[in-house]
């Protein structure tokens, strides 16, 4: 019969030995943008400000105008990049224009991407704030996240607010106190590796109008399996189980 130390070193070795994986979750780093640019790649017209607003800036404006004229004050190049052009670049952060063909064809994008570890079994939450604007009136240029091969439209040109309005109403583009949004999304790794996250901006059928997306807050956080969870709890259980035996009775008064 084993001992009630036998016990508790028992449910100790339990609760260690899930410990490392509930800690583990994911090396994703750095989606305030605190450090700038680190841990993430950058494609096309995307820049990380590192001033004022810490956010990540993502727009389809190329190099040739200052401003994709005739549009209002803001629609512009902010890093110096044209955005990514499919028709001279095969992919964006890996992904193939084609898994970029929502609603239309894709013809430049820009994004930022991470690579990070995940644990086989693990389910995701990829949660961020995003702000986007667009001048498009025909073509539903649209933002995305993409987890590895998956692809997910979150909003579009037609989903969003006349930008004429936007601006007589709010002012300066840059200098707007923007109407932040939120997001969350899922994905569980199959294996134990590498996992890509992506999030980006498309220009779809024409590259005439300039859609811009910004993105703060970006988190990622894995939840352990169910069967991990189950092993955390019986070690748990088997530590109060043992401390109640020790216990002793109480006598009345």
């Amino acid at each position: 019969m084993k001992t009630t130390r036998q016990l508790l070193a028992a449910a100790a070795l339990i609760v260690t030995g899930v410990a490392p994986a509930l800690a583990q979750g994911t090396t994703f780093q750095n989606g305030s943008f605190d450090a700038g640019q680190t841990g993430w790649t950058l494609w096309g017209d995307a820049q990380i400000r590192t001033t004022g607003s810490k956010t990540a800036v993502l727009s389809t404006a190329t190099t040739a105008y200052e401003d994709d004229a005739p549009l209002p004050a803001g629609f512009n190049n902010n890093s110096g990049v044209s955005p990514v052009n499919f028709y001279e670049a095969p992919s964006i952060a890996g992904l193939l224009p084609t898994a970029l063909d929502i609603g239309g064809y894709a013809i430049e994008a820009s994004a930022i991407s991470q690579d990070f570890f995940a644990t086989a079994g693990d389910t995701l939450s990829i949660k961020f704030d995003w702000a986007f604007l667009s001048t498009e009136s025909i073509n539903p240029d649209f933002a995305f996240i993409a987890i590895n091969d998956t692809v997910v439209k979150f909003t579009d040109a037609f989903t969003l607010p006349n930008v004429s309005t936007f601006n007589s109403t709010f002012g300066d583009f840059n200098d707007v106190a923007w109407g932040w949004s939120n997001a969350s999304f899922s994905y569980t790794a199959n294996a134990s590796g590498a996992v890509r996250l992506v999030l980006g901006v498309v220009d779809l059928n024409d590259d005439l109008s300039t859609s811009e997306l910004r993105l703060d807050n970006i988190s990622v956080s894995a939840v352990p399996e169910p069967e991990t969870i189950a092993m955390l709890l019986a070690g748990l259980g088997v530590i109060g189980a043992a401390a109640r035996r020790r216990a002793p009775a109480r006598t009345a008064a």
